[in-house]
């Protein structure tokens, strides 16, 4: 009688092995460069992520480590990833977790989504935001994270053809990304990337109104398809440029 179930277990799990769907996994590696006086393009930061995706649901994982030029005066750490699922070229996010770390400090993000809507925010420790402009319930819930934002930037079909507006909340900062203007070439295409500043920083920030206009740009590879090159960002008054590797 144990020698059947036993039978029974081992066909049950063969079974099980055989009609699951494989994962797909895919690794792709960047570079931060920023544009320095007199020193011109810099590598400051490596960035790897990793997309795997079973039937429709996928997890996308995202680590940001300095140069060893930068570690010297900045051993920031970034690692965290998103869980959700891809249907009809969209991304919908379900769960974003990141983590920084910085010598003995680190700082903990997570959102909770339902409906592709951010219903649950966890940042621990908090930041202080007694000097910079409040983020309403509203502009959160109508966000998505800086991970999914990346996702969505570096992959073709989730740009929808140059015309649409990410909105980016990071746990304190609330801004948007206007993707416009698609300039289209045998070779290229082209999207002009608009960041504005909304909520979550300083007053001044914010009455200063200005936008950071730039490109993201997609190179067409030996199959016809558009793949990811490049995009110019600012970060702290920083212009940085993230290049496929």
């Amino acid at each position: 009688m144990n020698s059947i179930k036993f039978n029974i277990i081992v066909i049950f799990i063969l079974f099980s092995i055989i009609n699951s769907t494989p994962a797909k996994e895919k690794v792709d590696n960047y570079s931060v460069y920023a544009k320095l006086p007199l020193l011109g393009e810099v590598e400051v930061q490596k960035i790897e992520t990793e997309l795997s995706i079973v039937d429709s649901t996928f997890e996308y994982s995202y680590y940001v480590a300095p140069t060893k030029i930068v570690d010297f005066f900045d051993k920031k750490i970034t690692s965290g990833y998103i869980l959700g699922s891809l249907e009809n070229n969209s991304v919908n996010t379900d769960q974003y977790y990141l983590k920084t770390e910085k010598d003995d400090f680190s700082r903990i993000i997570e959102f909770s989504y339902i409906n592709n809507v951010i219903h649950d925010v966890s940042v621990n420790p908090t930041y202080d935001t007694s000097k910079i402009t409040n983020v309403s319930e509203i502009m959160i819930t109508e966000s998505v994270d800086p991970v999914t934002m990346f996702f969505k930037i570096t992959n073709f079909e989730f740009i929808n053809g140059c015309n649409k507006t990410i909105k980016v909340y990071d746990g304190k900062r609330r801004y948007d990304l206007k993707l416009s203007n698609p300039k289209i070439s045998d070779e290229s295409y082209i999207c002009t990337l608009t960041h504005q500043k909304i909520a979550g920083y300083k007053p001044e920030k914010i009455k200063e109104n200005k936008i950071y206009v730039s490109d993201l740009k997609f190179l067409v590879d030996e199959n016809r398809s558009y793949k990811f090159s490049e995009v110019s960002l600012r970060n702290n008054n920083t212009d940085l440029i993230i290049k496929k590797n």
